[in-house]
């Protein structure tokens, strides 16, 4: 399983709330299934009554874990994140080495959205990997 991918492919990229309820349902019924961060997310969100959690998200609504997997494997290349100091902004790495700023940030439900669409984030690693 990839690092945020879906344990279920033709899970819809744009989950509405009520379909990611279900999500939930599955991973509290087989924790052993599925990603530990996932697990913990819904124990936490249980916890505190929070809405389900979707994952990290462009601002467009594309997926940004099957967004990098796809990069990686057709630049040959690994993609991270890591913050950028204080605030709500993250540095770009590519093969560890920083390659830019975004600016990111926290939906109602308190999940994770980048401020830059599918198609803006592609442009910028594309220009970064061929100025390399």
């Amino acid at each position: 399983m990839g690092r945020d991918a879906p344990p279920d492919p033709a899970t819809d990229q744009q989950r509405s709330f009520e379909t990611a309820a279900r999500v939930h349902e599955r991973i509290r019924s087989d924790p052993s299934a599925y990603p530990a961060g996932w697990v913990e997310q819904v124990r936490f969100r249980d916890r505190y009554g929070l809405p389900p959690f979707r994952p990290p998200r462009f601002a467009d609504g594309a997926r940004v874990r099957e967004t990098l997997e796809r990069l990686e494997s057709e630049l040959g290349v690994e993609i991270g994140f890591a913050t950028a100091g204080g605030g709500e902004g993250w540095r770009v790495e590519i093969d560890r080495e920083p390659a830019f700023g975004i600016d990111r940030y926290r939906d109602d439900a308190a999940n994770t959205v980048i401020e830059l669409s599918e198609t803006a984030f592609v442009e910028r690693i594309e220009g970064a990997v061929s100025e390399r």
